[in-house]
């Protein structure tokens, strides 16, 4: 009970200096102590003013210091079999509350600069979550003699859901903070709208502002849904119901405050109650997570080490999956007419990069149970159990919400809508029709081929006749590439119950169609010619790859073709793309 209680006092005082931090802030008292960790060359400065409140803050974070060092050391010394495997995690808040005060002091030295002290309010909120863990998973269980509680059906779910929320919440706080260190917070002072419309045409500050209100309404929709999954899965919990209650109320609230702030022109009461309600709700949506995962009997630890761990997340974004779509990304940034500075270039393909990789770690999520059953997928670290389902689940939340703000500011709507369209369509249309109908293979195709169509609006704005050839050579382009590895691997993905071609309509038809989709590839590759979008020296090179990759196919219909001349197909499709995109940039630039 002794780590317990110690860690729920730490939780609530990590909570009270988060408080405080907003308060030296509305009370514009961030550089009162122009130094640090001093004050005024002292550590007992008179204490008026915004002094009071800046020196109050750091005394607090020096208290909630102390108190996670001896939180940890609790841990670790405790004999609780259960406390065992809270030591790393114990370890970890003492390296985020050290790093947390050093990016203070950073703040301070530099002069209160956006992007330090955005990540001081995300450095803190993250320590919050992790004090927060260790407070609820410290609890002592029931005794042995006490009954087995009954798990509810939809246990596992209604954790997803709500870590889904509590990621959602976290990331909408943190972009509350740049809001607030962005000077942002009163770039649209017209309530729910932002100067009249959804998504202004207007400097990136107002875009930040917009963006947070369109976060907050998105935030709202995932803790309702979370609110109704878990209140159906604690029957007979009442204090966890409670807590599923109190969701939609804070998140009621919270919208509430949000827009009184903006129309009393950031009334000091107003903006810290705002900030009080979303910390509160926060804890809400980790809470029920850890709660209801306590009687969750298909929960899995974390095994293995944290390098280990990282090593097996960054797996789980399939870095040469991602990696082709960046080139892609790039080629069609480079293609499209315009220029894009230079930051911005960098920061949407960045998100691109993040967005994929949310969508691959979702799709392993999804389908970690018929991973197990290929040859293909079983060592991936879900199937194997080398991480816990809501790692993935919480990774892949993570870098959705961060990749969608980053090509909404630094790209443009029309670039973050089919951001979120490709991620969308991948995630919940593709990977789930996948077991039902070989024409998935057709759904996912859009999503794979909407990278350089996302690279080229990221610098025009719009789509044109370019930007449609593009995207329909890579569209084309994944249908004899991913149809080959699909006869090769035939019986593999036959044993996981997915729908392909070769497996519904014949290995014989299946090949037919990857030649015509070759020649409409081929076809297709050729249009940027007219189009002034290349050269005739790429059009030269397209013809001569685009009879090869044909030719290549056709030896497909050769009855003596074996499964090899499958395997050898998907690997020259690679050969052919890469060509192709070198062809096209290097003409570009000659041109």
């Amino acid at each position: 009970m002794l780590v317990h209680g110690f860690a729920i006092a730490t939780a609530i005082a990590t909570y009270l200096l988060i408080l405080i931090g907003g308060l030296v802030h509305g009370t514009g008292s961030s550089l009162a102590c122009p130094d640090w960790p001093t004050c005024y060359g002292t550590m007992l400065p008179k204490m008026q003013g915004g002094v009071a409140v800046e020196h109050s803050h750091r005394l607090a974070a020096g208290t909630v210091l102390i108190l996670t060092l001896i939180l940890a050391t609790l841990i670790a010394r405790s004999r609780v079999p259960a406390h065992r495997p809270l030591r790393r995690i114990a370890w970890l808040a003492v390296g985020l509350v050290f790093a947390q005060a050093l990016l203070g002091g950073i703040t301070v030295l530099l002069r209160l600069p956006t992007p330090i002290s955005t990540l001081h309010t995300a450095t803190s909120l993250l320590f919050f979550c992790t004090v927060l863990y260790l407070a609820v998973r410290s609890r002592p269980m029931a005794a042995p003699s006490a009954p087995a509680p009954v798990v509810p059906p939809g246990t596992s779910k209604a954790v997803h859901f709500a870590l889904v929320a509590a990621v959602a919440v976290y990331f909408q706080m943190v972009l509350g903070g740049l809001v607030r260190h962005s000077g942002a917070a009163l770039a649209c002072l017209d309530v729910p709208l932002c100067r009249g419309s959804l998504w202004p045409d207007a400097h990136p500050t107002v875009l930040v502002q917009a963006l947070h209100r369109l976060g907050g309404a998105t935030v709202a929709l995932f803790v309702l849904a979370s609110s109704v999954v878990n209140f159906r899965a604690t029957s007979g919990r009442p204090f966890l119901r409670t807590i599923a209650i109190s969701g939609p109320l804070l998140v009621g609230l919270q919208i509430w405050l949000g827009l009184h702030a903006v129309t009393s022109f950031l009334d000091l009461a107003t903006v810290e109650a705002h900030l009080a309600v979303a910390t509160a709700l926060l804890a809400t949506q980790i809470g029920l997570a850890l709660g209801v995962a306590r009687t969750d009997q298909n929960a899995q630890p974390m095994t293995g080490s944290w390098s280990g761990a990282i090593a097996d997340l960054v797996q789980l974004a399939k870095p040469r999956i991602t990696g082709l779509v960046m080139a892609t990304f790039g080629g069609g940034m480079w293609l499209a007419p315009g220029h894009l500075t230079r930051w911005r270039g960098i920061m949407t393909l960045l998100g691109t990069a993040l967005i994929v990789g949310a969508a691959n770690a979702w799709n392993m999520f999804i389908e970690r149970d018929v991973d197990k059953l290929m040859d293909r997928t079983r060592r991936r670290p879900l199937p194997q159990g080398r991480l816990p389902a809501s790692a993935a689940l919480v990774f892949g939340t993570a870098l959705a919400a961060i990749a969608l703000p980053l090509l909404l500011l630094a790209g443009n709507a029309l670039t973050g809508v089919l951001g979120g369209l490709a991620f969308v369509s991948y995630v919940a249309i593709y990977t789930p029709m996948k077991r039902t109908s070989a024409a998935a293979l057709f759904v996912g195709a859009v999503p794979g081929a909407l990278p350089p169509l996302m690279g080229w609006t990221a610098v025009t704005g719009h789509i044109d006749a370019g930007a449609l050839a593009l995207f329909g050579i890579l569209f084309l382009w994944q249908i004899p590439h991913f149809l080959a590895i699909a006869i090769y691997r035939s019986d593999d993905y036959g044993r996981a119950g997915f729908e392909i071609l070769p497996l519904s309509i014949g290995d014989r038809p299946t090949r037919v169609v990857i030649v015509l989709s070759s020649a409409a590839l081929v076809a297709t590759s050729l249009v940027l010619g007219p189009l002034h979008v290349a050269g005739t020296a790429y059009s030269a090179i397209a013809a001569l790859l685009g009879v090869g990759f044909i030719a290549w196919g056709l030896l497909g219909l050769r009855q003596a073709a074996t499964r090899l001349w499958a395997r050898s197909l998907f690997f020259a499709s690679l050969v052919y793309l890469t060509l192709l995109f070198v062809a096209l940039i290097v003409d570009h630039k000659v041109v």
